[in-house]
């Protein structure tokens, strides 16, 4: 599929064919890769807002504050001419920095060097709330309707000065808006003050882009920098995802699995009777994503094969793609039939991590620390399993491993949520499957909790089902491990 201004986004689908003859659940991997553009980036088709948190924790300590100005005026000196931009003060409300009236702003020399003034200025006062920055930065980039809009927010503190349901409606009231990259201030001992789930919630409904926090105040600067220099080679803001069914499937789930885990589920839209649109946000050449399509599709006798659906990527105004089918087959082998693909396994993998990480989290905010250690073995399990040390030097902030390979772990002393927030965020982010195998190649000399490339799951009973599948298809369970099963909720 090739948009207007040249980009072009391929997409290619794997997936296990074979499924059981009294149906089941096809998982699907769709790749979506982005060529290069001709042509140079028209950089009048840009607006950019960048969401500043001036709140009072900003001055605790002042050495917050003085980054984040820097950071700013680093991405103010980065604006190329022609971009429409616009710098926000975020506190209990939203005010502007730069310009003076609400409105944006046209880079060039003059109007970058009154903006580095009046960012200079900036001083951290007041409280936090998000959702209010958020809708002013919706206002100001509904003035440029022609414009591909993207905010940056940075932030050092959680949504304190607003009710959750506000934030939420204000994240709902900007999706499809524009998309948002999140940066979250912390401090070199790890603990943080803002809330990793409710930064996730905000992301993923507003471009599914990874959060990052940024402990080392020295490389915030360099962290715009490198965020800026991304957006401004966007191409298009309106790609989606179209996934169509055949009167024998359904649409169990779509969820983004790479860069990072984002349920894009709740946000599809009807595009006609069987087909439905699912937002991708904006791209650049050489962007690539995965997303995982779960397809629920009926029985039918052994050995019949039909078409259970297609998917396509879709632009407005461009050249539609071609549809790429998902073809299956109905058979009474089991061998067949618990197959799962090696693309879908690596990202089952890894959606089971980050699963096992956002429990133990909530668990913990509830007082149920056992079942919080508990999950947490889980994630450890997981992490060893796939050979992603990274994960395992995240979760040891808050756990003392003592066997990793069977999850065997203990909740360090004196559990500080905030100490959390880290793992939270970063939970979700992916390694990408590259054909021919998972990169980094995974270290399997331990147990598995879930199937690994090529194994097969045999049938097991969940939500009053039967399921060959290494997740329930009704409420997202996923295979027992060797760990055991999950406690019953309880307070320690």
């Amino acid at each position: 599929m090739s948009a207007p201004d040249g980009l072009r986004l391929d997409l290619t689908a794997h997936h296990s064919e074979y499924l059981p003859a009294d149906g089941g659940i096809v998982d699907v991997v769709a790749a979506v890769r982005a060529g290069p553009a001709g042509g140079d980036v028209r950089h009048d088709g840009l607006a950019e807002v960048i969401l500043l948190d001036c709140s009072g924790s900003m001055g605790t300590p002042q050495a917050k504050m003085r980054a984040a100005r820097a950071a700013t005026l680093a991405a103010v000196d980065a604006l190329p001419d022609g971009v429409a931009f616009a710098v926000v003060e975020g506190t209990s409300g939203a005010a502007m920095i730069y310009p003076g009236q609400r409105r944006l702003a046209i880079a060039d020399e003059s109007t970058r060097a009154v903006a580095r003034r009046a960012v200079r200025k900036a001083s951290p006062h007041g409280g936090t709330a998000i959702g209010r920055w958020l809708l002013l930065a919706r206002d100001l980039l509904g003035t440029r309707p022609d414009a591909i809009g993207h905010a940056i927010l940075l932030t050092d503190g959680r949504n304190e000065s607003q009710q959750a349901a506000e934030l939420k409606a204000a994240v709902d009231a900007c999706a499809g808006r524009f998309t948002v990259d999140c940066r979250a201030i912390g401090s070199a001992d790890g603990v943080h003050d803002w809330d990793g789930p409710e930064l996730l919630g905000i992301a993923d409904a507003l471009g599914a882009n990874p959060v990052v926090p940024v402990e080392d105040l020295g490389g915030l600067a360099a962290e715009f920098a490198a965020v800026l220099d991304r957006a401004l080679t966007r191409r298009t803001a309106d790609a989606r995802l179209r996934v169509r069914t055949s009167a024998l499937a359904r649409i169990r789930f779509v969820k983004q699995v790479y860069p990072t885990i984002a349920d894009l589920t709740p946000r599809g839209v009807p595009a006609d009777d069987r087909s439905t649109d699912f937002p991708l946000g904006a791209w650049s050449p050489a962007d690539r994503r995965d997303y995982h399509v779960a397809l629920e599709v009926d029985a039918l006798n052994p050995e019949a094969r039909r078409r259970a659906g297609w998917l396509s990527v879709r632009v407005e105004g461009a050249t539609d793609g071609d549809e790429v089918p998902v073809d299956v087959q109905w058979t009474d082998e089991i061998e067949l039939f618990s197959r799962v693909h090696e693309t879908v396994a690596h990202y089952t993998h890894q959606q089971g991590y980050a699963e096992e990480v956002r429990l133990a989290l909530a668990a913990a905010g509830v007082g149920r620390l056992t079942e919080a250690e508990h999950h947490l073995g889980r994630a450890v399990a997981l992490a060893r399993a796939g050979g992603h040390d990274d994960k395992l030097r995240q979760l040891e902030r808050i756990v003392d491993i003592t066997d990793a390979a069977v999850g065997e772990v203990r909740l360090k002393p004196g559990v500080d949520l905030r100490r959390w927030q880290y793992s939270a965020v970063v939970a979700p982010q992916t390694s990408s499957w590259v054909s021919g195998g998972p990169e980094p190649a995974p270290d399997r000399s331990g147990p598995s909790p879930y199937p690994a490339p090529e194994q097969r799951v045999p049938p097991w009973e969940h939500c009053a089902e039967v399921h060959t599948r290494p997740y329930c298809g009704e409420c997202g369970a996923h295979h027992e491990s060797p760990i055991g099963p999950a406690p019953s909720p309880g307070i320690d």
